[in-house]
């Protein structure tokens, strides 16, 4: 594709520029936006909160300072609601906003944590399939292929040589089963 090439803005008369290099510079590009700002969200939101927490406070002792120190009920009001009003507001919001860094930081942290323990977890799953791998090896490598588990097929004969299984018909080395329970030792 290095032999092909596509006009630029200027029009079709002007240089040509080869699309390897015009697709490099769209990666480029590509690669710029998708950077992440500079600004640690969290500690904006810390300051921003802290801050609005600050100014809520000094918003309220403004208040109190100018209704207490006014003679009529009338400058009172306009004190307590905007010095009031605004202070508990941004008291509150710069609260909100405080917690929501908190939560942002324990969200950080979560996973983080999550992936410790994924990454854990990976390990272990790898030794337990070790573990059962060498185990199923040694157990077959000490078991003969005619061994049999106590659940045979009906009538098959078991390593010691009784019937394991007994079918219909057929006794088992204790002996026939009595409709009153199982049969008695011979």
């Amino acid at each position: 594709m290095a032999g092909i090439s596509v006009p630029t803005r200027a029009g079709a008369h002007s240089q040509r520029q080869p699309v390897a290099s015009r697709l490099a510079a769209l990666a480029r590009a590509v690669e710029g936006a998708r950077r992440r700002p500079q600004i640690d969200v969290r500690k904006a939101m810390l300051v921003g909160g802290a801050t609005a927490i600050g100014l809520g406070f000094v918003a309220i002792i403004l208040g109190w300072y100018g209704a207490a120190h006014s003679a009529y009920l009338f400058q009172e009001v306009p004190y307590l609601i905007s010095g009031g009003l605004l202070g508990v507001a941004l008291v509150a919001g710069g609260g909100f906003i405080f917690f929501a860094a908190w939560l942002v930081r324990m969200m950080e942290e979560n996973r983080k944590y999550a992936a410790r323990v994924e990454q854990t977890l990976e390990r272990v799953d790898r030794a337990l399939i070790a573990v059962a791998t060498d185990a199923a090896a040694a157990a077959a490598a000490s078991f003969p292929a005619h061994h049999t588990n106590g659940f045979d097929a009906p009538g098959q004969p078991a390593a010691h040589g009784a019937v394991s299984n007994p079918g219909p018909g057929q006794t088992g080395s204790a002996g026939p089963a009595t409709a009153s329970g199982p049969a008695a030792p011979q």
